[in-house]
């Protein structure tokens, strides 16, 4: 049997935006349908959900770039897809195609609304949104559970997503949408996070989508954070 350790694993990972890559996209897709079905009390199609969160108005209109982690598989020792994540790139003038400048901002509203939301400095031309995270189940099995292989996505794929904004877009801030049981295992990773005070949810305008993933939206407390990431 080939020994692997943690760090081995690690180093194996190669993060690529695969945005303007079909195939790639394509996996990156698919480990999202996987994800967010677990997220739903009832079955849900994973093409439906692929259409429904990925291919979505920020992705159609450029606005959005999915990165793809590949690596090594210690159940397996083969460079498999291992995780993915997908940057909203924030802007004000995203209302000519009709949507809001990120989409946090359909979801929920802080007190005193969009408009005048200056919490820890926020300014939506600064902001990348991070979302649709998903770590493949096979990091959650086997050898590579025992080594912990899917923090290890975790904490590079938040690391690559701030880099790439800070770096290739300029954007400095980094926020997103996080439910509880993410927050637990991001903040053990030493990334923090800072909660934006006195949010609503908005149930209303978003009925459908939250009794879908109900087990997100209604039972893991959701919630609006900036991310601080430390690129080590």
């Amino acid at each position: 049997m080939v020994a692997f350790t943690t760090d081995e694993i690690c180093r194996s990972f190669l993060v690529e935006d695969v945005t303007d890559s079909p195939a790639q996209l394509g996996m990156a897709f698919d480990l999202v349908a996987t994800g967010y079905a677990q997220l739903a009390s009832t079955p849900l199609d994973p093409q439906a959900i692929r259409e429904e969160l990925c291919a979505d108005s920020y992705h159609r209109h450029g606005l959005a770039r999915t990165l793809l982690l590949t690596g090594e598989n210690p159940n397996t020792g083969t460079v498999e897809p291992l995780g993915t994540l997908r940057i909203v790139l924030g802007s004000a003038h995203t209302t000519t195609f009709g949507i809001p400048p990120l989409e946090a901002m359909a979801l929920l509203t802080p007190e005193a609304g969009w408009q005048d939301f200056t919490f820890a400095g926020f300014d939506v031309d600064q902001v990348v949104e991070g979302g649709r995270t998903a770590v493949a189940p096979a990091c959650r099995t086997g050898l590579a559970k025992a080594l912990g292989v899917h923090l290890c996505v975790l904490r590079t794929l938040y690391q690559e997503g701030f880099r790439r904004a800070l770096h290739i877009y300029g954007k400095p801030q980094y926020w997103g949408i996080l439910p509880s049981y993410v927050v637990t295992r991001v903040e053990a990773l030493g990334i923090t996070l800072i909660p934006t005070p006195r949010l609503t949810l908005n149930h209303q305008e978003n009925e459908e989508l939250f009794r879908k993933y109900d087990r997100y939206w209604l039972q893991s407390n959701p919630w609006f954070y900036k991310v601080l990431v430390p690129l080590f």
